[in-house]
């Protein structure tokens, strides 16, 4: 029988922080998990009872080692020498969409009676849903406000305007 799916661990190897930006190096366990995108992306406790830390930007990658930024943390880097579970966050399209700068997103309720889901986040807009409306793109798809307030208008991972990160495309 298949071992279940696990998520790598990883290790902290140094945390620094600078005026507004965290830069952490982990290490993972293994290697077969990472893709395009491997940020953003985040620390969980290993028994994913607590997110740890987020990662905004892969700025250098050595094989399973990885260094990341994170814009205005707001808490400090997790402690040299600790272990958690590493999580991307998104899907190619996702990252895609958010680095598409050019793209018009237009506000408006979901029509009909089916639903979507955020490209974000994976919360549900419908017409009879918590979320009613959402941002629209025909390339893209369907963003809550939240998500698009966060990703798209405030720029708060800096993918937007402050691109660092060494990954480009799949």
């Amino acid at each position: 029988m298949a071992e279940p799916y696990r998520l790598p661990t990883a290790t902290v190897l140094a945390a620094r922080s600078f005026l507004d930006v965290a830069t952490t190096t982990i290490e993972l366990d293994e290697g077969s998990y990472l893709s395009y995108p491997i940020a953003p992306a985040s620390l969980w406790g290993l028994d994913f009872d607590v997110k740890v830390f987020d990662f905004h930007q892969l700025v250098h990658r050595d094989g399973t080692r990885l260094v990341f930024e994170t814009f205005q943390a707001g808490a400090a880097p997790p402690p040299v020498g600790s272990g958690h579970r590493f999580c991307s966050w998104w899907v190619p399209h996702a990252i895609d969409a958010v680095r598409d700068v050019p793209a018009e997103w237009e506000l408006r309720p979901y029509p009909g009676d089916g639903h979507s889901h955020c490209l974000l986040t994976w919360a549900r807009i419908s017409a009879t849903d918590e979320e009613t409306e959402g941002y629209f793109n025909s390339d893209h798809g369907w963003v809550t406000k939240e998500a698009f307030r966060e990703c798209f208008a405030e720029d708060r991972l800096g993918i937007r305007r402050a691109w660092r990160s060494i990954e480009h495309d799949a």
